[in-house]
């Protein structure tokens, strides 16, 4: 059997093979980010957020066991899903979530990320497929789902305070 010749690939193939996976993320999710961020900003310099997390605190706080600066994110990750870190990162000031989360809350959040709203192009798919009906009920069964979910989870590791 005939093996081909290993050669180095040149820098040309690299560079183009490099963009190709990173397209997507330029031209999709970067401006998303940035647009977000502005959009955040802009909230919390004008001194709406802390408003709009006091009215959700109730789910946030209450229900799910996580630190009212979280639902800011959780809504505006529609644009996508997981973005919602970023978002969380921008709004605290470190990436350290640690600092402002327990354990069970990071579980906790991360649950409802993963099981919460899809991002606004799944949305679109299921409008397409489904219909607007349905495609709303889906959304807000999944919403429904995750929040239920995320509750249950907080009052479940609560009863290890290890990891509390």
């Amino acid at each position: 059997m005939e093996m081909p010749s290993y050669k180095m690939p040149s820098l040309m193939v690299t560079a183009k093979q490099t963009w190709f996976r990173l397209e997507e993320f330029v031209w999709v999710a970067f401006p998303f980010m940035m647009v977000g961020s502005l959009i955040l900003k802009g909230l919390q310099f004008l001194g709406i957020l802390p408003i709009f997390e006091e009215s959700l605190s109730f789910l946030t706080v209450s229900w799910l066991g996580l630190p009212p600066v979280t639902m800011t994110p959780l809504i505006f990750g529609i644009f996508r899903k997981e973005l919602t870190l970023v978002m969380l990162a921008s709004l605290v000031g470190t990436s350290n979530f640690a600092v402002i989360m327990t354990k069970a809350q990071m579980i906790v959040y991360a649950m409802v990320i993963m099981l919460y709203i899809p991002c606004i192009a799944t949305v679109a798919v299921l409008i397409k497929q489904f219909g607007y009906k349905r495609a709303l009920a889906i959304t807000f069964f999944e919403i429904g789902f995750a929040i239920l979910i995320g509750g249950l989870l907080f009052r479940i590791l609560t009863l290890f305070p290890t990891i509390v």
